[in-house]
């Protein structure tokens, strides 16, 4: 009886070495943010990102017109992708989607165009 709650004991350990290192790597919408302004030089208005600045371009306002942001996990696994639409306030034909995704430690760009792809 001993030798089985030995070994029970011992796979519960490794088990949670094993999986130790997966909740660090969760990201949330701040963690985007955070890395949105830092990959495209922008100066985010709000705290979700809603409407930005180029920084160095401090005449055009961009706003969020459309876009999502889905999460999923598992016990093993979290996914997230993001996709934003922007377009200048000012001037309204300059737009910009970006797409990315979680890659277990950074985002992952799948998709950018317009304004992003001219960006810094």
């Amino acid at each position: 009886m001993r030798k089985w709650l030995f070994i029970g004991f011992v796979v519960l350990i490794v088990a949670r070495v094993w999986a130790a290192p997966m909740y660090p790597t969760k990201a949330d919408e701040a963690d985007f943010i955070s890395w949105f302004e830092e990959a495209y030089s922008v100066q985010c208005e709000d705290e979700s990102c809603d409407s930005f600045k180029l920084i160095g371009d401090q005449t055009n306002t961009y706003v969020n017109q459309e876009g999502y942001m889905k999460q999923s996990s598992g016990f093993f696994t979290f996914d997230m992708e993001v996709r934003r639409l922007y377009r200048s306030v000012e001037e309204p034909e300059r737009v910009g989607t970006i797409e990315v995704r979680w890659n277990q430690d950074s985002f992952e760009i799948t998709e950018e165009t317009g304004i992003f792809v001219a960006s810094p």
